[in-house]
């Protein structure tokens, strides 16, 4: 059954089709969550509240865009709410890396290479964590979920050429808080 069909479906009712739309979607939005979040606890609380949020707000859903691009803005917006949050009450540490990073980083069992991975890791999440949000959330829709520039322009409510630009900054801001680091 497509989205557009579910969706129906759940405006008249319907919870077994809501199920359906989450179990489709429920990996997807972990994984983005995953993204802005560390701590596993923190992220599978955002991606319910996600769903909540989908399912009270069903009926402002008008397929002006993909229901993907819709649920992944509500994502966005809800993980970097839940990082305002964070940031307000204590300071955020991430303490694991997205997978995406493990490809970067060698599977040498050597002690010493383990070590500097480890090093690389921390320093990626620390450089990915202090950028600033209009940054982090194209990079991260980019390089880890692999979104096309017309759907961060959809997701974030931007124009291409926004996006293109916030793009080349939060690439630009990374490398330079990594370039210390990379040259030793």
């Amino acid at each position: 059954m497509e989205d557009n069909d579910l969706i129906l479906e759940i405006k008249r009712g319907c919870t077994d089709s809501f199920r359906t739309l989450v179990e489709r979607y429920q990996d997807r939005v972990l994984n983005l969550v995953r993204q802005y979040l560390s701590d596993r606890a923190d992220c599978e609380d955002v991606a319910q509240e996600v769903f909540v949020k989908v399912y009270r707000k069903i009926d402002s859903f008008k397929g002006q865009s993909s229901f993907y691009t819709w649920l992944y803005r509500i994502a966005v917006n809800t993980a970097t709410d839940c990082l305002k949050r964070r940031r307000r009450d204590t300071s955020v540490s991430l303490e694991s890396l997205p997978p995406v990073f493990d490809e970067a980083v060698s599977n040498d069992p050597a002690p010493e290479k383990s070590m500097m991975d480890e090093e690389l890791r921390s320093r990626l999440a620390e450089a990915v964590e202090s950028l600033p949000e209009p940054f982090k959330s194209v990079l991260v829709l980019r390089e880890f979920e692999d979104c096309s520039y017309e759907q961060m322009a959809e997701i974030l409510g931007c124009s291409m050429g926004t996006i293109e630009s916030r793009l080349f900054r939060a690439r630009q801001r990374l490398r330079e808080k990594l370039t210390s680091y990379l040259r030793q």
